[in-house]
């Protein structure tokens, strides 16, 4: 089958929104012809190349606004694209799809949208307006979705588009592939962890995440818990400052907040596979303190999960699947500093009550990928 794809973002760039739909695009890249359109995050990019039988294009565009991209000369590569297609999937949220999803109702292409989360820039007028106009383009594009795929029915009954288009959802948990572990870069971590208590982090830094109620969280638990010659470090992995779009503000607002609180904390960056493998290994606990909508599952949590890390995240829709279903962590209420330090205190104490071979197993079973991928391919065929 041809297939199309678009999405704002795609590889290399990081993010749940991008990670997600190319493991599930390698899969079927296997079987099928896929083309994907996306535009350059990264002017060193090439214009065109293809990675695990993908074809990935990146689309000119004149300059972007926040985190979209402004591209009539899109209409003219769409239009050829969609005539070639059988099949078009869109990853959502975005903007720039709804002239794909037009030509695509034009020429009477069955079109797939895959909603990852609804959007939320921020209360600034300018980000109102701008989340207006994508929050628009969103809801069109998914009216004129023959399906749309979501990740959990807890999440997308939480929003408008889940009463609106109830009749055309299918629920599939995101792919979840388990961590391979760098025994060489573990051991590297495990020399700079040096006995440190290591309070994870994985993903990109940006406002949704809720940095800030982590960081006023070890201020707590390091003035309650730990031995006087015991430190909490905050140890990130994933992409900051300018690798993420329109993040680099907060970027340099969470620095400057760790160093004035004389923080101990280490930015890893974005690591391959099997060095995030290691990074869960190393880490006593994962937290995830999201704030808002914008963040609609954290994959991040299943991988520490599989690979034994307990987790303390937010109790999001969404969001708190992974630990209610799993019960390897504790859920913990957005943007509340003293129940995050609660739960981490309760996780250190108790560790063996938050991960053990059971649970583990019991993620296994939960978050296996052979699912996911039988669903796509149902999901296509018919």
């Amino acid at each position: 089958m041809k297939i199309l794809f678009f999405s704002s973002y795609f590889y290399p760039y990081i993010s749940g929104l991008t990670t997600a739909p190319y493991k599930i695009l390698k899969y079927l890249g296997q079987n099928n012809d896929i083309a994907v359109f996306t535009f350059s995050h990264d002017v060193n990019l090439p214009k065109t190349e293809t990675v695990d039988n993908i074809k990935i294009i990146r689309l000119p565009y004149f300059f972007k606004i926040s985190k979209g991209f402004i591209s009539p000369q899109s209409l003219f590569y769409f239009y050829k694209e969609t005539l070639k297609s059988e099949l078009i999937i869109l990853n959502i949220p975005n903007f720039e799809g709804l002239p794909l999803v037009i030509l695509g109702k034009i020429f009477n292409k069955k079109i797939i949208s895959i909603f990852n989360c609804q959007v939320h820039l921020g209360n600034g007028l300018i980000s109102k307006f701008i989340n207006f106009f994508l929050n628009l383009s969103v809801f069109f594009q998914l009216s004129l979705s023959n399906k749309i795929i979501t990740y959990t029915k807890d999440y997308i009954n939480s929003l408008t588009v889940g009463k609106l288009f109830a009749s055309k959802i299918y629920i599939c948990l995101p792919p979840i592939i388990r961590p391979e572990i760098n025994k060489i870069f573990l051991k590297k971590l495990i020399r700079k962890k040096d006995g440190k208590i290591w309070v994870g982090f994985c993903g990109r830094i940006s406002k949704e995440k809720g940095i800030e109620y982590l960081i006023k969280t070890v201020e707590i638990v390091t003035s309650e818990v730990t031995k006087s010659d015991t430190r909490l470090s905050i140890v990130f992995s994933g992409p900051y400052g300018e690798q993420v779009a329109g993040e680099n503000k907060y970027y340099q607002k969470i620095k400057q907040q760790l160093e004035k609180n004389k923080i101990d904390y280490r930015f890893l960056g974005s690591l391959s596979n099997n060095q995030l493998g290691a990074f869960y290994k190393a880490i006593d606990l994962l937290v995830l303190p999201s704030v808002n909508q914008t963040e609609a599952f954290g994959m991040v949590q299943a991988e520490a999960m599989l690979l034994g890390t307990p987790v303390v995240a937010s109790n999001l829709p969404g969001v708190k699947l992974p630990i209610s279903l799993t019960k390897m962590g504790l859920l913990v209420e957005p943007e509340k500093p003293d129940q995050i330090a609660q739960a981490i205190k309760e996780i250190i104490v108790n560790k063996n009550k938050y991960t053990n071979q059971t649970l583990i197993d019991k993620a296994q079973t939960i978050f296996n990928i052979n699912k996911v991928y039988k669903f796509y391919e149902n999901i296509i065929r018919s």
